[in-house]
């Protein structure tokens, strides 16, 4: 090659399949722009789960570009297993790592739901206390008992797996495109389980988003070098998808079923494989000071974010019910209300919990990480 060219990814490739991956590629150094995507990453999940009147007033474009946000979370944690933790692997410790600051808050604060759900059936619902007892069970027997923690089971056994990705940083360039576009095939045919409740379906289907995170580390002054012609193909695939799914094919939110069913093309994996994209330009070039300490907080309690806020949005379900029940509320499904609102909501439990973990860290001292995830 004439070294006044600029190599291709096809040198890169060739590069790469004489001289593979070796745990001293990058510095552990934490990268700001991922510290602000971490933060974003964690305000696009919470304002998926803020979406009132969905498909009934809210628009179904703003919808499905907020909903999903699991994606970019995945591609951050795959991003940082290279950067981080594959320098100097050591799988046992970074289980432990997990085991302790993912799994044991996990459990934590699904005992805590499970008290709190116990009071809910029977004072709003207004059930037997052997009732009460028998719906936690039924929660509890899904593997979750928020919502959105099913998130914890899928990431601990993706985590299980990180020997195999450790091997597959080591595979050349080719190898490691080939296996990434046939776990993006499976993945947009698969879906995501119903309910989430499928672990494996799960593990399957966000896999793509890991390892695109991790070979995005490992060619990272490549990427940054050529990310202009990645922009415009993200910004192209975003734009296109979102009016696929929204205008011609009206599909809301995202793609679930059985594995082995039938069910079109998930055009929701596509748009956030995107946005991925999109958002490391923005971290990287968009940011000002105030923004980027504000993301960098947020980033540094994500976990927590991600642990506590379904218990604060259990406030607000609950009291919207009983004043509904009561005649102090009205349905409204207008566009007005259901953008205010649904930000209403977001602000309630995104900074709620964000609050609310300031008054708890203090409290709880070193067993904060350990409790509450930050």
């Amino acid at each position: 090659m004439n070294l006044t060219q600029k190599p291709t990814l096809i040198d890169i490739t060739e590069q790469a399949a004489k001289q593979p991956f070796t745990p001293t590629t990058h510095s552990t150094t934490r990268l700001t722009e991922f510290e602000y995507m971490r933060g974003l990453a964690i305000i696009l999940i919470v304002l998926g789960h803020s979406v009132i009147n969905t498909n009934d007033g809210f628009p179904l474009w703003l919808e499905n570009i907020v909903r999903g946000g699991t994606g970019v979370f995945v591609f951050i944690s795959g991003f940082f297993f290279h950067h981080v933790f594959a320098q100097r692997f050591d799988y046992r410790r970074f289980m432990s790592k997990k085991i302790l600051n993912v799994f044991v808050p996990f459990l934590v604060v699904s005992a805590f739901a499970v008290v709190m759900n116990f009071i809910v059936f029977m004072l709003v619902d207004r059930v037997s206390a052997f009732k009460a007892a028998e719906m936690c069970w039924n929660l509890m027997k899904q593997g979750y008992i928020l919502f959105p923690h099913w998130y914890i089971p899928f990431i601990i056994v993706t985590f299980l797996c990180s020997n195999l990705h450790f091997r597959y940083l080591q595979l050349p360039l080719f190898t490691q495109l080939s296996i990434l576009i046939l776990f993006a095939i499976i993945s947009v045919v698969v879906h995501r389980p119903h309910g989430n409740v499928n672990v494996l379906q799960s593990v399957v289907y966000f896999t793509p988003f890991y390892l695109a995170g991790m070979l995005y580390s490992l060619h990272r002054d490549w990427m940054k070098k050529h990310y202009r012609y990645f922009f415009a193909a993200a910004v192209f695939t975003v734009i296109s998808t979102v009016w696929l799914q929204s205008g011609l094919l009206l599909h809301v939110g995202g793609y679930h079923k059985a594995a082995f069913e039938w069910g079109g093309i998930d055009l929701q994996f596509i748009q956030k494989m995107g946005l991925c994209i999109l958002f490391i330009g923005f971290c990287s070039h968009l940011v000002g000071p105030a923004l980027g300490k504000h993301l960098t907080m947020l980033a540094s309690i994500s976990f927590a974010i991600f642990f506590l806020h379904p218990l604060i949005s259990m406030i607000w379900g609950n009291a919207t019910y009983l004043l509904l029940n009561a005649g102090y509320l009205e349905p409204n499904t207008t566009l007005l209300y259901s953008l205010v609102s649904s930000l209403a909501l977001f602000v309630f439990q995104f900074y709620g919990s964000v609050w609310l973990i300031g008054k708890l860290k203090p409290l709880l001292g070193k067993k904060s990480r350990l409790l509450i995830g930050a």
